[in-house]
Formats: C-alpha cells, structure tokens, sequence
C-alpha cells in the first residue's frame, strides 16, 4: 500500500498510522514499512523517527531504502539525513549510485540477521557448512536468494583507496552546490519553476507557459526532456509529482562541472522555446 506524502514529498506519518489502523479492522496486519531517505523522483527525506516510532507501536518491520541518500550522511554537516535509521531493523545503501562505485553494488544492513537466515537458509547435505565448527562464521548464502556472488567488495575497496574518504566526501559536497546553483537558474528564469524541495543533487523542475493548459504543459515538459537527450550532450529523465510531469536532472558523475550544467541548462533553454512556440 502506497502511504501519502507531505508538501514536501515526505511521508505523511499521520496517513501512515490511518494506513495501518484501516489494515487492522479488516483483520490485516500489516507486516513491514519502508520510509525513504533519498526517494527515486526527489530525493525527499522521510521522518524516519517518527515512522519508527509508529512500527515499534505495532510491532512492525521498518525497512530504510537509503540506496542514494545514505552516502550525502558521510558529510558531518548532512548527518541529520540519517536521523532515525538506527531504530530500523533494516537499512539499504546502494553504493553505486553516489559512492562512485561501478554497478552494481549494495550493502544491506540489519538488526536482525537471524530472521533471514530462518527465511533463506539451505540445509541440504551438500550445502552443509562448518559454522558451528568454527566459532558460528557467517556465510553470507544464508542471508539471501543468491547462494554464489561475485567479488564486490573489491570494486568497492579500490573506490575507497582512490578517493578517500575525504575525497567522495570533497565530490559529493560539490554535487550538492551544482544541485543548487542550476536550482538558481531555473528559479530565474520565466516560465520555470522548481518542482520540489532540494534536498541532495537531484533537481526537479518543470516549464509552464503561459496558454497552454495542465495537459499541454506535460506534454511540453515530456518533449523537452526527448529533445535534449537526443542531442546526445545532456540527459535528463521525467518524473510524475502530484499528477504533473516534471523534468529531473541529477549530478553524480565525478567529471561533472559547472561549465557541463550550463551547458544543459542551455539546450533545455533553448528546446523549451521553440517547443512551446510549435
């Protein structure tokens, strides 16, 4: 079940306990929530304390999908984002997606390691390992559907020694300034709007021309979107937010500069007017 969002694209902790009291006078428990720190379309941050607080109430699993918003908690002034995480039972950071390591790459974390051992855990005789021999080892096989996997941790380890930490942290920073200095841009210019909050690197923004109605202005910012991917120079993705599309940039390449952004910022300029001219 989808739970409603805040103006600010957050989850509604109030819709959330209406949500999980409708499930229970129908005789339906519900068995997990999944709050979001770094949502897909734009990048909002959810109440993850509160939101735990209503789990703990219930007795329900709390799942933090942090996939892209856990790596901006390496800056000591962003910490806040992961405010809450800690009373989870489970957490999600997809290191692949702003931690610069290649695809694909994803650390799960949990309080609770023995309840999926008791869900993926294989015991026939030649699965049969010496755990229990050796002081209760981990085999990561019995913690999820993949029983071989491959060496990720190396792609991992040679991220961390070529940048440093101070070095992602030093390039996510600087991912967020370009996040908010195209925010200005678009903010100054007519027709523009921002589309929601700017929290981390992900810009949302739509254009609406004066004539044209809701319908209309979908369809324009869908087309701009099309035009300026297939220039080949900039790509940009489209989102949905309260029923109207949107236009979506995000900055996470570590090559990405200013000059790149202006750059984009210029073709989506430019197909915008002669889009809405047509």
């Amino acid at each position: 079940m989808r739970v409603r969002s805040d103006d600010r694209f957050r989850m509604d902790v109030r819709a959330l306990e209406r949500a999980i009291a409708d499930d229970l006078a129908r005789g339906v428990r519900p068995m997990a929530v999944v709050a979001t720190v770094g949502a897909t379309s734009t990048a909002s941050i959810d109440p993850v304390s509160a939101i735990a607080a209503v789990c703990r109430a219930h007795d329900t699993w709390l799942h933090v999908d942090a996939a892209y918003g856990g790596a901006l908690a390496m800056l000591p002034e962003r910490r806040e984002v992961m405010e809450g995480v800690e009373l989870a039972d489970s957490v999600v950071v997809n290191g692949h997606k702003w931690l610069f390591i290649p695809l694909d790459f994803s650390a799960l974390y949990t309080r609770r390691p023995e309840v999926l051992r008791s869900v993926f855990s294989l015991t026939p005789e030649y699965l049969r390992g010496d755990a229990n021999a050796n002081g209760g080892s981990v085999d990561y096989m019995d913690y999820g559907i993949q029983l071989g996997r491959r060496f990720r941790a190396l792609k991992a380890w040679m991220a961390m020694r070529a940048f440093g930490r101070e070095g992602m942290e030093r390039r996510i920073r600087e991912h967020c300034r370009l996040a908010c200095v195209f925010a200005e841009w678009v903010g100054r210019e007519p027709y523009y709007s921002i589309a929601a909050p700017v929290t981390m690197a992900v810009v949302c923004f739509r254009m609406e021309p004066p004539g044209l109605d809701a319908a209309q202005c979908d369809a324009l910012n869908e087309g701009i979107v099309e035009a300026v991917n297939a220039g080949g120079d900039a790509y940009l993705t489209h989102t949905t937010l309260r029923g109207r599309r949107a236009m979506r940039i995000g900055v996470g390449n570590v090559l990405t500069t200013e000059r790149h952004l202006l750059r984009a910022w210029g073709r989506i300029i430019d197909e915008g007017a002669r889009l809405s001219r047509n």
